[in-house]
């Protein structure tokens, strides 16, 4: 299943709205946060209360920052936490959209990897690849 979520951080230097998209399998996730012009790679697992711990850059202008944040779902909302070596940044956000989780494709050729991406109804015969 993927999720995308409207957030805002509040940092130093106030508030930076994103959008953070994420993709579950099983307790893994990976995603993407999209903030201040930057995409930053996200991954982490979700455990068994439900939190979501998550290890990611933020980058910006002058730095990339690296980060764990915590974060709480309810009720198509979030909230929680992100701590860097220097900061404590604060997230809110709301669901903006849920859809079905994505089977990945991989074919090698040429020494380059291409990985494809497709969403796939899932059924008791399919199988995560």
């Amino acid at each position: 299943m993927t999720e995308q979520y409207q957030v805002t951080i509040q940092g130093q230097l106030g508030p930076r709205e994103g959008v953070l998209t994420l993709s579950y399998q099983e307790s893994y996730i990976t995603g993407s946060l999209d903030l201040v012009g930057y995409v930053n790679k996200v991954q982490g697992v979700r455990a068994a209360d439900g939190t979501l711990h998550l290890f990611h850059p933020i980058q910006t202008v002058v730095s990339t920052i690296p980060c764990e944040t915590v974060l709480r779902l309810q009720a198509g909302s979030l909230c929680g936490t992100s701590t860097s070596k220097s900061a404590q940044m604060r997230w809110e956000g709301a669901l903006l959209h849920q859809g079905p989780r994505e089977h990945r494709n991989c074919e090698q050729g040429n020494g380059k990897v291409i990985l494809f991406l497709r969403n796939w109804p899932q059924s008791s015969s399919t199988k995560e690849t």
